[in-house]
């Protein structure tokens, strides 16, 4: 399969509602996707995801803006003769057809001869383990096998871009967890480019090189999954990706790579590659992951435990932090000391487990 790099340049688009109002759904995105990557387009419901990816299909035109497959403009093409397909979030099997006819239906429509169709089946029937299933119905399948058999029928026409629309919401939590894992080899195996819409964060995390976080319409960041998680630049992704505590604040010193913020009554010192990016005096918040809060019974800020909850592999709190309630986890609880609801412990970070965005 062949490949191919989109870019997004200045893309909008405008929806007209009932009484004539202009609604901006995508608001002048970017984005340069490489060839072979695998991209998430990651935000709550109504951020613009699920529109900029039809853009991207040809099922909804372009506002404003262009649309590069390569280096091909595709913004006049229509979504059938574009070198794209999509995996939907209803599979969209063929009821009355097999497993075997619902893969090379796109192949027959082609017109592609029976030689040919046979040998782009067999190979995308083997990587996602289909053999078995060939001559079952839709209806004789599980969730997963039905989703196989639409990634399948996807892959058959060797796309150089593939999409996926949400396409494992239907599916219950375990069988998410083992089509993530086959969509994830099956693109690296390919080589293929890939862009995928949810509002999973785990999704997210799991399967991408990059994540393009979205909010009302706009990308708010761009980045891998670790400097989205570590490094957020707006309380939004902050507060969107993961789980974040957050101590309002002031900042009262900037150097090069820190920041020392007044917050809660003490003084934090936060270590940040983007330090000089604020000014003294600006008013902040700092990210506080929960798996970041350390507890003890004597160094530290005091604080009281407001809830704590036993979940096997870790130990959930909630934290009275003079005034501002913090949610901390810990790890591996059975070997350490477990503070009971009503307990005094004592609260502190490290620097490094610290950031600080705008407020």
């Amino acid at each position: 399969m062949r490949a191919k790099s989109v870019t997004l340049e200045n893309v909008t688009k405008e929806f007209v509602d009932a009484e004539g109002n202009k609604m901006r759904a995508v608001d002048n995105v970017s984005l340069q996707i490489k060839e072979g990557q695998f991209i998430t387009l990651l935000g709550p419901s109504g951020c613009g995801k699920t529109t900029t990816l039809r853009m991207i299909a040809g099922f909804e035109e372009l506002s404003k803006g262009n649309l590069f497959f390569g280096d091909e403009n595709v913004v006049h093409i229509p979504a059938n003769k574009r070198d794209c397909t999509m995996v939907f979030q209803s599979y969209a099997l063929f009821p009355h057809m097999t497993v075997y006819e619902n893969i090379c239906y796109g192949l027959k429509l082609k017109k592609l001869a029976k030689p040919e169709i046979e040998k782009r089946v067999a190979p995308v029937m083997d990587i996602m383990n289909l053999h078995v299933n060939a001559n079952r119905m839709p209806n004789q399948l599980s969730g997963g096998q039905q989703q196989r058999v639409a990634l399948a029928r996807a892959l058959v026409m060797e796309p150089g871009v593939l999409l996926f629309d949400e396409p494992l919401s239907n599916l219950d939590a375990k069988l998410r967890v083992t089509m993530r894992d086959e969509i994830s080899r099956v693109q690296r195996e390919l080589g293929i480019t890939a862009i995928y819409v949810t509002h999973d964060q785990s999704e997210a995390m799991s399967l991408s090189d990059q994540i393009v976080v979205m909010n009302a319409g706009k990308i708010e960041q761009v980045g891998t999954p670790l400097e989205i998680y570590q490094q957020p630049k707006s309380r939004f992704v902050s507060d969107f990706i993961g789980t974040a505590n957050f101590l309002e604040g002031k900042v009262v010193q900037v150097s090069k790579e820190k920041l020392t913020v007044r917050t809660n009554g003490s003084t934090l010192d936060v270590s940040q590659a983007n330090a000089g990016s604020f000014k003294e005096g600006q008013q902040v918040a700092v990210v506080v992951r929960p798996e970041s809060i350390v507890l003890d019974g004597n160094e530290g800020k005091k604080a009281t435990v407001t809830k704590s909850v036993f979940m096997g592999a870790i130990q959930e709190y909630e934290i009275d932090y003079s005034g501002v309630p913090l949610y901390a986890i810990v790890a591996d609880p059975g070997g350490k000391r477990i503070y009971a609801t009503g307990d005094e412990v004592a609260v502190h970070f490290s620097s490094r487990s610290l950031h600080v965005v705008p407020a």
